[in-house]
């Protein structure tokens, strides 16, 4: 009985130093600073589940000024992955693309594909009219709050953001159904790494529907670098009862 108690310790203290190194500030920024300067590029990020277990890799590709439909727009992407030594038994992949107008700094039209191994692929796209307050998907047209934004122009504006005028953040969101209110704060701190002072935010808000229906609510926690225009080192979603973590790994130029 003892040892069974002694291995359970063991592997629960395994458990706590992973989730503690992968989520750990100091050693995201003292590893990315090794590669070299950290300077804003195509993001890449380790997806973890529950903090621990590495599933997938996600890409956050560089902003791309862009005419669309006529409109000069700001194309934002991203795609993630389940990592390959999963692909014997699952398979996910996941496109996001956002067109956002250059001078609201909303988005005009974004796109979400999504395939799971053994399901159908789901594939949506999302147009929005800010100025009517309405969106259509699938030719069916939903009301929308004001400067309504899709998952990817949020960060967009999140790293927009002057956390030393304010804190407080509140955004609209909707690419489904339903309106969406995520509602926070920014908390500015210094920490010292290798001599060096980083300056980070910790942004963590709670989303929720408008209708304040308690079934479907969700936190999100991001840690910005903020010498670097807000760049997001650390994500974490707590959604159905399941953690997940995003560590920036890497910055390709």
């Amino acid at each position: 009985m003892k040892k069974w108690l002694v291995l359970f310790i063991v592997i629960v203290l395994c458990f706590a130093f992973v989730f503690y190194n992968n989520s750990n500030i100091k050693n995201i920024i003292s590893g990315l600073a090794k590669k070299g300067d950290i300077e804003s590029g195509e993001l890449r990020y380790r997806i973890y589940l529950l903090g621990i277990i590495p599933i997938g890799e996600a890409v956050f590709g560089v902003q791309k000024s862009e005419q669309y439909q006529g409109k000069a727009v700001y194309h934002l992407s991203a795609t993630a992955q389940s990592l390959n030594v999963f692909s014997k038994f699952f398979n996910a992949t996941a496109a996001l693309d956002s067109y956002i107008d250059t001078k609201q700094l909303t988005p005009i039209v974004f796109k979400q594909r999504i395939a799971i191994s053994g399901k159908q692929s789901i594939v949506r796209e999302v147009t929005y009219d800010q100025k009517s307050g309405t969106m259509s998907i699938a030719g069916v047209k939903r009301q929308i709050l004001a400067n309504t934004q899709d998952p990817l122009s949020a960060i967009f504006n999140l790293r927009r953001l002057n956390f030393d005028k304010i804190k407080d953040i509140e955004m609209n969101i909707n690419t489904n159904q339903k309106n969406y209110i995520l509602k926070g704060t920014g908390i500015q701190q210094e920490i010292l790494i290798n001599k060096r002072i980083y300056k980070i935010v910790s942004a963590k808000a709670e989303i929720r529907r408008r209708d304040k229906n308690p079934y479907h609510k969700s936190s999100i926690t991001m840690v910005l670098l903020k010498e670097k225009q807000n760049l997001p080192i650390l994500i974490k979603v707590f959604a159905s009862g399941v953690l997940i973590n995003a560590r920036l790994i890497d910055i390709r130029q």
